[in-house]
């Protein structure tokens, strides 16, 4: 049996598409230059005109900084009849059918909080992961974090307005704690 860790290292695609979210909280948590050096971190010009608009927001002027030097690297979907197939479906906005569209383009990893989004990733064979905590387990996984640093980081995350349940977050942080347990031994 493959323990946690060995098991996030095993899904070793390390192109992404980013969506706004993960993007925006990596990036306030201070995760986003060790996100840049181990992954190939894509995103649409529609996500990146989101999480770089608002120049008030100190992330915003990084993500921005980030994108100008090439390490966030821009796409666009070639194929518009997926994202206007990918749109028809409720609850989905412009920025994730972006995303999902360039990830299926690119044969990429999409990164995306939203789960309705996910699961219509799913539906149209398109690879996505539950973006942030996905990117922190990997980080932990690679050792570019500590399992403790990333259960002080996801805190961090939550407070500076990450939306996750409170069942979700506790089993986040009691995998972080299993993954510190395993990586001691």
């Amino acid at each position: 049996m493959l323990r946690l860790g060995e098991r996030l290292l095993k899904a070793n695609s390390t192109r992404f598409v980013f969506d706004a979210t993960p993007l925006i909280h990596l990036t306030r948590a201070g995760l986003l230059k060790e996100t840049l050096d181990l992954f190939e971190v894509y995103a649409p010009d529609t996500v990146i005109h989101e999480v770089t608009g608002d120049k008030s927001y100190p992330d915003a002027v990084i993500l921005e900084e980030y994108v100008e030097k090439g390490l966030i690297r821009r796409c666009k979907p070639g194929d518009e009849r997926l994202v206007s197939a990918l749109l028809r479906h409720e609850g989905l906005h412009r920025g994730e059918a972006e995303t999902l569209a360039c990830a299926e383009e690119l044969g990429a990893i999409a990164i995306i909080d939203d789960g309705v989004a996910r699961s219509i990733a799913k539906i149209y064979g398109i690879p996505a992961q539950s973006g942030t905590l996905y990117v922190l387990f990997k980080l932990v996984a690679a050792d570019r974090l500590d399992a403790a640093g990333a259960e002080e980081k996801l805190r961090e995350m939550v407070k500076s307005g990450l939306y996750l349940d409170s069942k979700t977050t506790l089993a986040a942080l009691g995998m972080l704690r299993d993954l510190g347990k395993e990586r001691e031994n």
